[in-house]
């Protein structure tokens, strides 16, 4: 695994961990107050992991040509 991989996954690590635990909670709770739901939100919830399973393949990729 190369150093720019690695670097990456800790940044995803990280992302997961602050949309999940802070943003999507937050969100969530401030719909009940508004009385409307953030369609945005769900769809960006649902393809985080798959936004993030593409762009590791991609480095990973572009490291085994060099």
């Amino acid at each position: 695994m190369s150093r720019q991989e690695r670097n990456w996954q800790r940044f995803w690590r990280y992302m997961m961990i602050y949309f999940y635990a802070l943003i999507l909670p937050a969100t969530i709770i401030g719909a009940f107050y508004r009385e409307e739901f953030p369609l945005q939100l769900l769809i960006l919830a649902i393809g985080m992991p798959f936004i993030k399973r593409n762009h590791l393949a991609f480095i990973r990729k572009k490291n085994a040509a060099i």
